[in-house]
C-alpha cells in the first residue's frame, strides 16, 4: 500500500461523549509519517460546564486552560490545509492511533460534522489492535496493552509526558515503527471507516 498516506493522531477531549459533539476536543496532534512533520492544536471549547472533571484529572489540565487555544474552525481548517498537502484523496489517507478507532475517531468525526465538514480520511489502524499481533507472534500471554506498556513491550522507551497528544503522538509513532520493523502486517488491521455527515459513529 505505497500509494497511502499515513498519519499518526491523538486528541485529548473534556469527556467521552462525542455524539452531537456534547464533550470536546481540547487539543489534537498529528505527526505526517512521510516526514515526521507534527502540527499540535489546542481548541477553545464551546461549552465548559459539560466538562467532566475526570477528563481533566486524566489530562492535567484545569477549566481555565480550556479557555486556552483557537477556535475550532481555525483549528479544523489548518488541520484540513495540513492533510491536503499530500494532494491525496480521504482513500488514500491512513490515520493511526491507540484506541484511535473505538474514541478519537468519534470525536473527530463529530467536530468536523460540527462545521459542516467531512474528516478527509478514510482508512484507520489501530495500534491497540496490531500490537496483539506483536504478542502472539512472541507468546507473551496476557499483556497490558496501554500505550505505553505496549511500546515497552516492543523495546521501545516512552517519552514522559503521557495524556499529553503531543507526547502520546510520539510515542505511537515509535510503537507503529518497530512493530512494522518486527515484520507485523499492518494490512489486516487497517479499517475503513468514510465518514458521511449525519451518520452516528
Amino acid at each position: 500500500m505505497s500509494e497511502i498516506s499515513y498519519y499518526l493522531l491523538d486528541t485529548e477531549t473534556n469527556g467521552t461523549k462525542s455524539a452531537g459533539y456534547w464533550h470536546e476536543i481540547t487539543q489534537i496532534s498529528i505527526i505526517r509519517a512521510s516526514d515526521r512533520v507534527q502540527l499540535n492544536k489546542y481548541i477553545r471549547i464551546e461549552h465548559p460546564e459539560r466538562t467532566n472533571p475526570d477528563a481533566l484529572s486524566y489530562t492535567g489540565r484545569t477549566m481555565a486552560d480550556l479557555d486556552k487555544g483557537e477556535f475550532k474552525k481555525v483549528v479544523v481548517d489548518f488541520c484540513n490545509a495540513f492533510f491536503e498537502e499530500d494532494g491525496k484523496a480521504p482513500e488514500e489517507r491512513c490515520i493511526i492511533g491507540h484506541k484511535i478507532i473505538s474514541f478519537d475517531k468519534r470525536f473527530l468525526h463529530a467536530l468536523w460534522e460540527s462545521l459542516g465538514y467531512t474528516f478527509p480520511a478514510n482508512l484507520w489502524l489501530d495500534t491497540h489492535t496490531y500490537v496483539k499481533d506483536y504478542v502472539k507472534k512472541h507468546n507473551l500471554g496476557k499483556q497490558k496493552l496501554d500505550l505505553d506498556n505496549a511500546l515497552i513491550l516492543v523495546g521501545g522507551k516512552p517519552k514522559e509526558g503521557s495524556h499529553n497528544a503531543v507526547i502520546d503522538t510520539q510515542n505511537n509513532y515509535m510503537l507503529w515503527d518497530k512493530l512494522k520493523k518486527e515484520g507485523i502486517a499492518a494490512l489486516p488491521h487497517i479499517k475503513r471507516f468514510a465518514h458521511k455527515v449525519g451518520e452516528d459513529d
